[in-house]
Parts: C-alpha cells; structure tokens; sequence
C-alpha cells in the first residue's frame, strides 16, 4: 500500500520524521486546572492553520481523565461536529491489541511465544510458518511489509490465500532476529494465529476481550462498508484543497495490524485500562512495553505495538497510525503517569505533524518534564560524532556509507525496509539550523544519543543508537 504524504504510510511510524515540532511557549505549565482553556485554544488555532477538519483527543493522568473531547467537524458537507464519542481510526496505534490478545493466549498455555506462528496459523508459507510469533509481535521477524506491494490496493478486497500468496512472493529482508523492520505482515499473520487457535473472528476477541471489559462503548473494529454511527468522514489535504479520501475495502480497514475506530472517551479508557487493569492484566502490560532484543544483543526500542523511549532518565512509548483519511499519534510516559492521544480524520503532512506537536504539547501541560520538548542541551562529550550524525541527516545526493552501520541496518540498506530504518535526508543546505545534544543513556548493546534540530523557530528530536564500536545501529526521529 501507498507510501506517500510526506512519508506517511498507512499504518507505520517511523514518518514522523518528515515533520517538524513547534516548542510551545507554555509547555512548562504545571497546573492541570489551566489545561481545557489555554491547550485547546492553541490546539483549535493549530487545527485551523493545518486544515483539520476534526480531532479527536484523550488526555489520561494518574489515571484520570482530564480530557476527552471531540473538535472542528466530523463531517464537512453536512457540519457534523465532532465530540467525545466520534469516531477515529485507529490505524496502527491498534496493534498493541492485537498483541495484547495474543500474550493472554500465551498467558492461557493456548501458545507459546517462542513457538512458530506456523504451529498456530494454517496454510502459511514455509518461509513464515517457522518465524517466532514473539518475533512478529517486535517486528524482528524479517516478514516484509505488504505496503507498496502489487495487488494490495487499500480499496481492494483480498483474501487471505492471495494476501499470504502475494506477500510470500517477496524475499524475506531478513532472517528472524538478525534485524529490525517495521512490517504490517507480522501483525495480519498474528491475526490469523488469533483467529484460528480461538476460532473466533478478530472482531469478537477484540469486542469481547478487550472493550467489553475495558467498558468501552464506543470502540469497535472497523468496517468499512457498513454504515456506521459517529464515524468521522476521512478526508485528505492535497494543494490545499480538502478531497474525501479512497475508500477502504472492509478487509482491509479490520485487519489485525490496526483495525479498530476509537473515541476519544474510550482512548482515555483503554489508557485507564493499561495503568489500572484489570484488563489487560499487568504482565500482559508490561510484555508491551518491555524492549526486544536482537540476536546481537542490541535493543530494538520496540515492545509489542509500542516504540519504546527514555526522556529525563525514564521510560517513554509511543505510536502512531494511519489508514486513508485518518493519523493517529499516542504518547505515553509512565513515571509521570501521564498520556495523551491526538486523532484527526484527514491525511496530509501538516496533519502528520499536528498530531504528534498537539500530543507532546499537551503532555508536557499535565507533567511537565514527561517529554523530549523538556530536554535542555547537555554538554557534548563527542564532538565529532555530533558532527557525523548531522553530517547523515545533510547527505544531499551523497549515498550512505554501509561501514558506519552495524548490519541490522546495513542488511537492509539496499532492500525495500531500508527506508523505515535509515536517516532521513535534510539535504545539503543546513542554513540556520542549530544541532544540539539533548539527551544521551546507555541501553543492553549501546548508547543512544538524542539531538534537537532546530530551523526557524522550529524544533524536532531525532536520536542515533551507538554500538561500542562507534557503529550506528538504529535511527529514530521522536
């Protein structure tokens, strides 16, 4: 499927890059009482000049609600406007459901993590059967990503047989463990695994395990065909100009790799949920939020439907999603007890950074310190690898140079996921930009060094991971 707007794909993260962040004058607030008047008065100004018809946003802390509110239109035509109970997409922000209801199956004795997915998921390729289901739950399993691939066009109908055959065509980018590349596959092959040890389809496990009792009313797996009460119309900004977005086919808008339409109020119930249980219960919690490793014993910053991160010291998660029409970015920060989700039903890149600037923005006005908008330039212990890295991000036409990678970045350089791991490219005319350290911790396999990069007034956080041997071993952009 598409890979356009600015990088934004339908339901992958790492595209965030694209965009830049705006640190807000008032992101030191600190008194909760302030947050509905001035954060939405500035989220609403934002809204307009990025063209977004409606939003979505939750905000969770120490488990309490502190927002959840619907804003701007849900349908333009008819000026439908949006409130807390209309609905978004999901897109994969979703997949740590799917993960959640594979870790009860394991918490159950139905499967076992480190078994095959093939001993589970009928009639899979021999070149999938034999991959961990713990290594498609973390994206380490080298099952290329449908996404761009002939025949799965988003307002198509697909059955499994095709997709598994169409996907099955493709070399493997590599083999399990040895790498780390986003990949939808993964998340579709577990939901079949799903579907065939329970026999229930994903809609019920997801409607029955999971939001009946989470108590949310509203949520529910997509179906786009079906006419459906409170769904925001998805929209898309191209020159300008709002266009209604393609249509989904149902199968494509259910799947398991981010299925699910969600209301702001029942975003902030999920998030109660994963800080209060009982559902999902603790263990299962902390499997998706807990880092994989590679075989190399490098950190893969990635759970189980959660980017994994550390801001002042402590542990962070983050995601994102898309599907035609609609982005979704949530951000969470434990130590402080605090999330924040931001959902929009309109693609564009200016939407792809309002959601994530909004999000980050507002969780800086509950918990001040929760995000990387707090960090303060910290004195630079390696000049020349400061350097180096912005040196990658200014390449212009130049090509990268494998030797600076470890091979879980450069098996992938040349292949179709090396566009999900590599650093994105500024250009060469880096004219008023300032380039700061802002962040630098030790995890199993190395040390991640985070940089502000700030032009115009405008600031975004990009981090480099760093092998003992100077190698670079991973590239976020949050």
């Amino acid at each position: 499927m598409r890979k356009d707007l600015n990088g934004w794909n339908r339901r992958s993260v790492m595209a965030l890059g694209a965009g830049v962040l705006a640190v807000p004058s008032f992101a030191t607030a600190s008194r909760a009482a302030e947050l509905p008047s001035a954060a939405l008065d500035r989220v609403r100004e934002m809204m307009r000049d990025r063209q977004i018809p409606a939003a979505g946003i939750a905000v969770v802390h120490n488990g309490i609600t502190m927002m959840a509110t619907g804003l701007g239109s849900a349908s333009l035509p008819f000026a439908v406007p949006a409130n807390e109970k209309t609905l978004f997409h999901f897109g994969s922000v979703g997949k740590q459901m799917t993960a959640a209801l594979v870790f009860e199956l394991a918490e159950a004795g139905a499967i076992d993590l480190n078994g095959p997915v093939g001993r589970y998921a009928r009639d899979l390729p021999d070149t999938f059967a034999t991959i961990p289901v713990s290594a498609l739950l973390s994206h380490t399993g080298g099952v290329p990503d449908y996404e761009g691939l002939p025949g799965f066009e988003t307002d198509r109908s697909i059955t499994r047989q095709a997709f598994l055959a169409g996907v099955s065509a493709v070399p493997v980018d590599f083999h399990p463990g040895r790498a780390w590349a986003y990949s939808n596959t993964g998340y579709v092959l577990l939901g079949y695994l799903l579907a065939d040890v329970t026999g229930k389809s994903y809609r019920d496990l997801v409607t029955e395990r999971l939001l009946r009792r989470a108590d949310m009313p509203d949520a529910r797996v997509d179906d786009a065909s079906a006419v459906i009460a409170g769904r925001a119309e998805p929209y898309v900004l191209e020159d300008k100009t709002t266009l209604h977005a393609v249509g989904m086919s149902s199968e494509y808008s259910k799947s398991a790799d981010g299925g699910v339409l969600m209301s702001a109020r029942d975003a902030a119930k999920w998030e109660q949920a994963l800080q209060l249980g009982p559902i999902p219960s603790s263990a299962t919690v902390a499997r998706l939020m807990r880092p994989a490793l590679m075989s190399s014993g490098r950190s893969t910053a990635y759970g189980a439907g959660w980017f994994t991160d550390e801001v002042n010291g402590r542990a962070v998660q983050y995601h994102s999603g898309s599907v035609p029409g609609f982005l979704t970015f949530a951000y969470r920060a434990p130590f402080t007890r605090t999330a924040v989700t931001v959902m929009v039903n309109i693609e564009s890149g200016a939407a792809g950074r309002f959601i994530e600037e909004a999000c980050l923005m507002l969780a800086e006005f509950v918990a001040p310190g929760s995000t990387p908008l707090s960090l303060v330039p910290i004195k630079d212990d390696a000049p020349a690898v400061t350097a180096q890295a912005l040196a990658l991000l200014a390449r212009g036409d130049r090509a990268l140079d494998p030797t600076l990678f470890t091979p879980e970045i450069s098996v992938l350089m040349n292949g179709r996921a090396g566009g999900v791991v590599l650093p994105f490219n500024l250009g060469t005319d880096t004219t008023g930009v300032e380039w700061r350290l802002v962040g630098r911790h030790f995890e199993p396999g190395g040390q991640v060094r985070r940089y502000r990069l700030t032009r115009k007034g405008r600031a975004r956080h990009v981090s480099f991971a760093y092998a003992p041997d100077g190698r670079i071993y991973r590239f976020r952009n949050v």
